[in-house]
C-alpha cells in the first residue's frame, strides 16, 4: 500500500497535479515515511532509491535501491534516522519545494527525481523534477545519501527466493533449494519428458534479481480471451513470506514476462561449466 502511494505521488508530481508548494514543517513534526529516488537516462540502474518508514509494530524499515540488482532491506528499533532526515529537511528548507520542476528546453534520456515525506501530524512533502530542481537540491540530496549510508552499510536481508514454479503451456519448471545446491525440474505434459538438473544456488539469486529489475512481482489471474492463446503462470515465494502468483496468456499486456522468464530458464538449462551471473544484468 505504501509503495503504491509513493508511486502515485511520483506520477501526480510528474504531471504537475500538486500545489505549487508544501506545508511548512518544524523540528517537532515526526516523520513516518520518507522516500527519495532518482533514475532514468541511458543507464538502466543509474541513480538511487531510498525508502524509510515506520512499521505498524513501531520499528523502522529501510528499503535500499528497490528494483535494483543490489536491493536490500533492513529493520531496526532505533528511530534516530528520522531525526537526522528531519534536520536535513529543515536546514535545506525542502518543505518549500514545488510539486514539479522541469528544464526550459526539452531534454531526452534525462533523469527524474521524486521526494515524498509524510508526518504523524498529517503534513506531507511531495516534489519531483526532470533534469531540474530548486536551488541547492543537489547538495540536499548529497546530505541525505551520506546520512543514510550509515544504515545502508548495516547487515540487511536480500529477501531470498524460497520456491519458484513457472508454467508455459504444457511445459512446467520448478526450482528448489537443496542444501548446498538447487534443482531445476522440467516436465512436459505432451511428450512425457522429465528432467532434474542440479545447479549452483546462484540460480536463485539470479531469479531474485530478474524479478526485481523487471518488476515481475505482482499478483493476478487470467481472464477469458477470445482465440487460441497459450496460458502461462508463475508462482514465487520469498524468505520474508512475500508470495506472488500471476496467471495470463501469451498475448495479453504482460506477454513480455514470458520472454524474460523463457530466457532465464533457457540460460540455466544449458550445460555451462563456468557460469557467470545471469547475462540479463
Amino acid at each position: 500500500m505504501v509503495k503504491t502511494m509513493v508511486l502515485m505521488a511520483g506520477l501526480l508530481s510528474l504531471f504537475g497535479c500538486f500545489s505549487p508548494g508544501n506545508s511548512p514543517v518544524n523540528e517537532n513534526d515526526t516523520i513516518t515515511h520518507f522516500s527519495l529516488s532518482e533514475g532514468g537516462g541511458m543507464n538502466r540502474f543509474s541513480g538511487f532509491s531510498y525508502i524509510v518508514e515506520e512499521t505498524k509494530e513501531g520499528k523502522v524499515h529501510f528499503i535500499f535501491n528497490e528494483g535494483y540488482p543490489d536491493e536490500k532491506e533492513l529493520t531496526i528499533d532505533d528511530h534516530a534516522v528520522f531525526d537526522s532526515l528531519q534536520a536535513i529537511i529543515l536546514k535545506n528548507k525542502m518543505f518549500k519545494y514545488k510539486g514539479h520542476y522541469q528544464p526550459k528546453f526539452d531534454i531526452t534520456d534525462g533523469t527524474s527525481w521524486h521526494l515524498y515525506v509524510t508526518y504523524a501530524s498529517g503534513k506531507d512533502i511531495s516534489a519531483g523534477g526532470y533534469m531540474a530542481g530548486p536551488d541547492g537540491y543537489r547538495e540536499a540530496f548529497s546530505e541525505i545519501i551520506q546520512c543514510l549510508q550509515h544504515w545502508q552499510n548495516m547487515p540487511g536481508t536480500t529477501n531470498e527466493v524460497v520456491s519458484f514454479l513457472y508454467e508455459y503451456g504444457k511445459e512446467h519448471y520448478t526450482i528448489e533449494r537443496k542444501d548446498d545446491h538447487a534443482v531445476l525440474t522440467y516436465d512436459n505434459e505432451e511428450t512425457g519428458e522429465h528432467q532434474e538438473i542440479e545447479r549452483e544456488p546462484q540460480i536463485l539469486e539470479d531469479l531474485r534479481v530478474v524479478f526485481n529489475v523487471d518488476r515481475l512481482k505482482m499478483n493476478g489471474a487470467r481472464g477469458n480471451l477470445d482465440g487460441e492463446y497459450t496460458p502461462w503462470m508463475y508462482d514465487i515465494t520469498y524468505s520474508n513470506g512475500d508470495h506472488y502468483r500471476y496467471e495470463s496468456y501469451d498475448r495479453d499486456f504482460k506477454c513480455g514476462y514470458t520472454h524474460i522468464l523463457q530466457g532465464f530458464i533457457s540460460y540455466w538449462m544449458e550445460d555451462i561449466e563456468e557460469r557467470t551471473p545471469f547475462y540479463y544484468y
